[in-house]
């Protein structure tokens, strides 16, 4: 069905032109999704002056950059992520105004590449789903951390819970062959609250709680705005090869799964996630 595009350049996705994952993670998923539910990770850690932080799966940098702000100059916060191009990313960002030093490695989540009882607080936002090892992952975060240290995490329910989500789930499992749909839920296949609690408790952790939490989630530029996140999906690939009357189709699809969601020109819906907090006894 999905034939290479012959278009060069930017791709185009709904209305806006993106050069890369990494932009359009910047200039779409950011704003909406990863600094809102950032700030609550950061509350639910309760940083203070002075903490020692490592960020998991750190991207661009999002949650380290609020944890610096939160431990302030006499603090320091590093940020692990696998990718070059997101720790590029991060590193090419100006220091956090009166904030804490940070610093950048990349390194995948087992084994960290980080000394051993180091940190004060480890956090991970929407990082455990895609590791290959849970376990070994939990095991490497409460290695880092110092005895009395704090993890906090977050991981999304399943997708059936992300309503703009959901439908352009629907969509693209009308329009794209099943292998290559199948890929855009990937971030959404951790949903139990019970296995992330337990993987928790396996690798040494206690007084674990849980909280499912809802916040909201508003592309202010209605349903073209909603289909560019497509862009910033693991799907991305796979649609910029779509000829160009094949993505149309796919846009046309994703509007009409998307329309319930639409109120005054927006699209307003919620999304829903885990966040677990533990510490190293």
């Amino acid at each position: 069905m999905t034939k290479r595009s012959d278009q060069a350049g930017p791709t185009v996705f709904g209305c806006f032109s993106v050069q890369s994952v990494a932009d359009a993670y910047e200039k779409i998923y950011l704003p909406r999704i990863f600094i809102p539910w950032g700030k609550r990770l950061i509350e639910r850690a309760q940083l203070q002056p002075g903490d020692v932080v490592l960020d998991v799966a750190t991207g661009p940098g999002t949650v380290a950059r609020l944890a610096a702000e939160r431990v302030g100059p006499r603090g320091r916060v590093v940020g692990a992520d696998i990718s070059p191009a997101m720790i590029a990313i991060a590193n090419g960002k100006p220091p956090v105004p009166g904030g804490a030093a940070l610093d950048y490695v990349v390194s995948p989540a087992a084994p960290l590449a980080v000394p051993d009882e180091a940190f004060d607080v480890v956090t991970c936002q929407q990082g455990l789903q895609f590791f290959p090892d849970r376990g070994a992952a939990i095991a490497e975060m409460h290695r880092a951390l110092r005895r009395d240290g704090r993890l906090v995490a977050a991981v999304w329910r399943e997708i059936a819970l992300q309503p703009s989500f959901a439908a352009l789930d629907a969509a693209l499992r009308e329009c794209l062959p099943a292998d290559q749909a199948e890929s855009y839920g990937a971030p959404f296949r951790w949903p139990r609250g019970e296995d992330l609690v337990a993987v928790l408790r396996a690798g040494g952790f206690s007084e674990v709680v849980l909280e499912e939490v809802r916040l909201p989630l508003v592309c202010e530029q209605g349903i073209p705005q909603a289909l560019a996140t497509l862009a910033a999906s693991p799907v991305a690939p796979a649609v910029a090869q779509l000829a160009h009357e094949e993505r149309a189709t796919l846009w046309a699809v994703g509007a009409r799964y998307l329309a319930p969601l639409v109120s005054d020109g927006q699209v307003r819906t919620h999304m829903v996630s885990n966040i677990v907090s533990a510490r190293k006894r």
